[in-house]
């Protein structure tokens, strides 16, 4: 890891720290997310110049892990949730700086204990990225269950749906051309209306639909 990478991973757990003691709108696309790709840029970093984990590196790098992930679940523990103009709102407390103090503090040691055990790969600073990272998996693991046993909603994204929202709307099949949108499939068909709303209703979907075929089929060719 280059010195630049090293002010990189500072210059992250600053804003994380400033961020978090200012208080924010906790949205559900940072809070899972940002883990999984701190998680996974670090875990290739590993691999990088050549260098292969031997089994002392693993055994090292699976202990700082769980020690990372037990830190990060206090300081999930720790965040204070509530609700601000009708948006979730999380803010940590000044007793969280300790647990910051006690991740720096781990994996320093740790790093301090690879060295003498000759695990070199475990012993270098490219383990950085990946021990945030999963601090920040093991904060999300204890914070997501808090939020969803609260009652309360994650702050929505920019386009105004929350990240469960836009999850469960991808992977939803679209209504089909003699279906109207959220009638499960197989169910009847509702009643139409006197006035012909509903015919109206249907025949706009096919038409948007037709249109979406035609322009992927413009792309295709």
């Amino acid at each position: 890891m280059s010195f630049f990478e090293v002010l990189a991973a500072v210059a992250v757990v600053v804003a994380l720290i400033a961020r978090q003691l200012r208080g924010e709108a906790l949205t559900g696309r940072r809070l899972m997310l940002l883990p999984v790709v701190l998680t996974v840029i670090g875990t290739a970093d590993l691999s990088r110049h050549g260098r292969h984990p031997a089994s002392i590196d693993v055994v090292c790098l699976v202990a700082g892990a769980l020690l990372a992930a037990g830190i990060g679940a206090a300081q999930g523990a720790t965040i204070r949730l509530e609700r601000r103009a009708g948006v979730l709102w999380a803010r940590m407390p000044a007793v969280g700086l300790w647990l910051w103090a006690l991740l720096v503090v781990t994996r320093v040691g740790m790093m301090a204990v690879a060295h003498v055990v000759d695990a070199k790969v475990a012993a270098s600073s490219a383990t950085i990225l990946l021990m945030l990272g999963v601090n920040r998996l093991g904060q999300a693991l204890v914070l997501v269950p808090r939020v969803m046993s609260s009652g309360m909603a994650f702050a929505p994204e920019r386009d105004g749906r929350t990240f469960p929202e836009q999850v469960s709307q991808r992977f939803t099949p679209p209504p089909l051309d003699d279906e109207a949108p959220g009638r499960p499939y197989g169910a009847a068909p509702a009643a139409p209306y006197a006035d012909g709303h509903q015919s109206d209703r249907l025949d706009l979907i096919r038409s948007r639909r037709q249109q979406r075929r035609a322009r992927r089929f413009s792309d295709w060719r």
